[in-house]
């Protein structure tokens, strides 16, 4: 149906052209010019469609205002959390740079005082250090002394043990992989760019293949990594901390061991002495160890027995620091007393102190006369066999009637 007044037409396309482009305050204008004398059949169709058009568009406007407010609002709380855990992590930071200082490591033996003097002295150079010492004996605790005692303090801490790593995966995890190397696999950094500025501490080094090690050379001869599938290299500012339990100069001769490795990381050697050769330290590790269980768990315990105290200080401690800690827990779970007891310890320990006090038994004999030397084997004999005249007998090496003889001219009772 053709336009009886081409002017509307014309003024009602300008209007929907400016509805179009977002000026909606035009709309009223749509219903002036669809009035009763300017609204033939097709005029009125038009603007049905267009005001249609702009009822969608203003909902359309509504719903992205909407959108709007509730990404800022969340862009708002992202913000509050992210300058929270700032606030977190240069909190966390600080605790750890109190916690592992050279001072707060328990250690009054000769050889400790002379490894904490030497960590005092290195920790703000970038020197490689090796850490030598059994298992438990406190590697990981100096590596992280030698870290948040220097000026790399404020940079990442990252530990791998190689020993737990799977060859196959080690290098992936040391280097990183570069996306694409395999199906599905992404980009991912490894341990050694996310020390970059820090430190990283290779735990179990001994454990590492050969493969291995001749990458791992290469970091710290030109320090820089490269990913694996990577064909450009990363240059890094990492310090290098290795620990191991074995000996790394008997592998060399083996042929399990780089030579040139070896020497790299053989700058400065910490060897950290087992437990057994610094019973001195023990009660104060006791002491430290004590506390903390106490409060874990909610115990009211004084402290050990004499006794008790005795039998830690003399145990030769195969597992070292590691097995004394958790002797000491242990012991505070299962006390029934504000007091432990030798009774409190481990089977291993109580055997231990059976050992010691038939050891100092025997120790004291050679003040003895005869006389008073067999009647104390034979209380030692009846002791340990619990009363039982069979048992004894066979442990002196005699018959059960001639023991019966030697109880009843000596006058000892059972």
């Amino acid at each position: 149906m053709p336009l009886s007044n081409p002017a509307t037409y014309e003024q009602l396309l300008a209007v929907c052209d400016s509805i179009a482009k977002g000026h909606y305050d035009q709309a009223r204008n749509l219903y002036t010019l669809t009035g009763a004398e300017n609204n033939p059949a097709m005029v009125s169709e038009l603007a049905e469609a267009f005001g249609l058009m702009l009822v969608k568009l203003e909902a359309r406007e509504f719903h992205l205002e909407q959108i709007i407010e509730e990404l800022t609002a969340t862009r708002d709380k992202l913000e509050q959390a992210r300058a929270l855990l700032a606030s977190e992590n240069t909190s966390l930071k600080r605790d750890l740079q109190e916690k592992y200082q050279p001072v707060n490591i328990i250690g009054a033996n000769s050889k400790m005082q002379t490894i904490l003097s030497q960590i005092d002295r290195v920790a703000d150079t970038p020197v490689t250090v090796l850490i030598a010492g059994e298992t438990g004996a406190g590697k990981e605790l100096v590596a992280k002394t030698l870290h948040y005692s220097s000026i790399r303090a404020s940079g990442a801490y990252v530990a791998l043990n190689c020993s737990a790593i799977p060859d196959t995966l080690l290098e992936s995890e040391l280097f990183g992989i570069e996306k694409g190397v395999a199906s599905g696999v992404g980009e991912r950094i490894g341990r050694f760019e996310q020390a970059d500025g820090g430190t990283i501490f290779l735990d179990e080094i001994g454990d590492m293949p050969l493969s291995s090690q001749a990458k791992i050379l290469r970091v710290i001869e030109n320090g820089e990594v490269e990913r694996v599938g990577g064909r450009k290299t990363i240059k890094i500012d990492t310090r290098l901390v290795a620990a191991t339990h074995k000996d790394l100069r008997t592998m060399v001769e083996e042929g399990t061991f780089r030579e040139d490795l070896f020497y790299r990381l053989n700058v400065l050697r910490l060897e950290i002495p087992p437990l057994r050769q610094r019973p001195d330290d023990i009660p104060l590790l006791v002491k430290h160890f004590l506390e903390k269980s106490v409060v874990r768990m909610g115990r009211e315990i004084r402290g050990f027995s004499q006794q008790a105290m005795k039998t830690l200080v003399d145990y030769n401690w195969p597992g070292n620091v590691r097995q004394l800690e958790n002797e000491v827990a242990r012991a505070v779970v299962l006390s029934q007393h504000e007091t432990i007891e030798v009774a409190d310890l481990s089977p291993e320990l109580q055997l231990a102190a059976e050992h010691f006090e038939k050891k100092a038994s025997l120790s004291n004999l050679e003040l003895m006369t005869l006389k008073d030397a067999e009647i104390q084997l034979i209380k030692i004999a009846l002791k340990q066999a619990k009363e039982n005249k069979s048992e004894a007998a066979r442990l002196l090496g005699i018959s059960r009637e001639g023991l019966r003889k030697k109880l009843k001219r000596h006058g000892i009772t059972s």
